[in-house]
């Protein structure tokens, strides 16, 4: 008997299709979700449509711009999301992750800053093994992190402290305290001291953050920088410090890379003149891929070269 003749419809759905429910249902959209796996949106709506029929339910509904899961759907997700997780594993092969002959590209989540520290020791770390792995960085916003790591989009994120759901797991990365960077053109920069009056009293230039990054910040901070005046915002730390190297504007910044701007630019670097809890930085990944073998070597590779830092 022919097995394919044998078996119900229900019995010979294709697996490939429930990985498509699953980009739609986190992304919102079949065109997102076709990014995501990298086929064409026809695709990916033939194939909803393919998983509709089979199941007998539309799976998704329109609301607005976004598809958003029926009842069904809703109830059926979770049971996807662990079935593919656990056939997924299936493809882990035993024993230790070799990186000098897996032939791998790993996907990398940063805010620049922590992109400037870690990149750096990390590929000289790969030279001294020999490795032939690839990475790629995207840069990430805080408000990102979760849904980029849930769709595969990337491995691992480095970022400050956040809230995050249950499907992602994360450990402490090293805490970095803050520090502040001031140009020739400072009286701060001759005396080499800076108390908390003139910290207030001096014009400052701000990385942008979220609201609730810089709140978070500024807790660490005990209000003092809620009293700041804030001359500039940019996107990066190095144009920040690039503008306090010709100007009498302050920048407040996490030590390490501070160190690194203030050798390029000509800077010096003070201690902040009032008290601060160091800002705790935190690896994120998808709790699915825990297990994973390159994944837990990723994890472990980049905790080393945190503590590392200093």
């Amino acid at each position: 008997m022919n097995i394919h003749q044998s078996a119900a419809p229900a019995e010979r759905i294709d697996l490939n299709l429930f990985r498509v429910f699953v980009a739609v249902a986190e992304t919102g959209s079949t065109s997102a979700a076709a990014r995501q796996l990298h086929l064409t949106q026809s695709a990916v709506s033939h194939a909803l449509g393919r998983l509709r029929s089979q199941l007998g339910d539309p799976l998704f509904v329109k609301q607005g711009r976004n598809l958003v899961l029926t009842p069904h759907g809703r109830a059926m997700m979770p049971r996807v999301q662990q079935a593919l997780s656990v056939l997924g594993q299936c493809r882990v092969q035993p024993g230790p992750f070799d990186p000098t002959t897996a032939g791998l590209e790993f996907h990398l989540g940063f805010r620049d800053i922590l992109e400037a520290m870690l990149l750096p020791p990390l590929m000289a770390h790969l030279d001294t093994l020999g490795a032939g792995l690839r990475f790629t960085s995207a840069r990430v916003r805080g408000s990102e992190l979760e849904e980029r790591l849930k769709s595969g989009e990337l491995d691992l994120v480095v970022d400050m402290e956040l809230p995050v759901g249950e499907a992602i797991s994360s450990t402490a990365f090293r805490a970095e305290p803050l520090v502040v960077l001031v140009g020739p053109a400072h009286p701060a920069f001759e005396n080499g001291t800076l108390d908390e009056a003139q910290y207030v009293a001096s014009e400052h230039v701000l990385v942008t953050l979220e609201p609730r990054e810089r709140a978070f910040v500024d807790q660490r901070m005990l209000g003092v920088g809620r009293r700041r005046e804030v001359r500039l915002h940019c996107h990066t730390y190095f144009a920040a410090a690039s503008v306090v190297a010709d100007t009498q504007l302050l920048l407040t910044m996490p030590a390490t890379y501070a160190g690194r701007l203030a050798e390029l630019l000509g800077l010096h670097l003070l201690p902040l003149p009032f008290e601060c809890e160091p800002l705790p930085v935190r690896l994120y990944w998808r709790r699915a891929n825990s297990e994973e073998p390159s994944i837990r070597w990723l994890i472990d590779t980049v905790s080393g070269l945190g503590r590392a830092l200093g």
